[in-house]
């Protein structure tokens, strides 16, 4: 990298940094806001209430997946794998989405067995499965469902009764930031910060990906983080 664009870098990852901060405490207001609100009135506008909840931790997790990236480049990101109870993890996502979900009616079920543990970095992946389920949850129809996979390695699997994934970003497996579109807003940012996360995860020769496929019990789109 030249000197040039390491400065560029380094001023991009500190406005992200900056924009990340003051987002985190326009949701921390927004929340207080929130709950200052009689039941009654919150009840009655809960569907606008979500939608803004929603999009603000959308920005705010891209803007964390953003800075997360940087990192990862200047190999200065830190990397804290340990034990997790999956289903404990899992149902800590959902609810961070219970706004939204109950303003649009969503049912998620979690299929895993509450006795798993799995070795991950919990911060990290909550990166990505926020990401996925804000996704389906734009995307699908009223149910998602979250399923557990052991074969050779471990897999997380999020499957939705949207109408699922577009061929092309099935066919960019490993490639995803082919899926910038200025036309269409997106950025690939979600799939190939989740692909690098995937793979920062290892074990002997084996590491970790992920994949997007379509089907399932729900017929929509399937994600899949598979974990060595």
């Amino acid at each position: 990298m030249t000197e040039k664009a390491h400065t560029f870098s380094t001023i991009l990852a500190s406005t992200v940094h900056d924009m990340k901060n003051s987002l985190g405490m326009m949701l921390d207001a927004l929340n207080s806001i929130l709950s200052s609100i009689p039941d009654e009135q919150r009840v009655k506008s809960a569907n606008h209430f979500g939608v803004v909840q929603y999009e603000s931790s959308r920005v705010n997790n891209a803007l964390m997946q953003l800075l997360a990236i940087y990192k990862i480049e200047n190999e200065k990101l830190p990397f804290n794998p340990g034990y997790h109870n999956l289903y404990d993890f899992i149902e800590e996502q959902v609810v961070g989405h219970s706004p939204l979900l109950d303003a649009k009616g969503f049912e998620v079920e979690i299929d895993i067995d509450d006795e798993i543990e799995l070795f991950f970095d919990d911060s990290l992946l909550t990166l990505i499965i926020t990401n996925v389920l804000g996704n389906a949850i734009r995307y699908a129809n009223k149910k998602i469902r979250v399923t557990y996979e052991h074969e050779e390695s471990h897999s997380i699997l999020i499957n939705d009764d949207g109408p699922g994934y577009p061929k092309s970003m099935i066919d960019m497996a490993g490639n995803y930031l082919l899926g910038i579109n200025q036309s269409t807003g997106s950025t690939g940012l979600g799939l190939f910060f989740a692909d690098k996360v995937a793979g920062m995860h290892q074990h002997g020769d084996k590491r970790g990906k992920i994949a997007l496929e379509n089907g399932g019990p729900l017929n929509g789109g399937i994600f899949k983080i598979t974990i060595p």
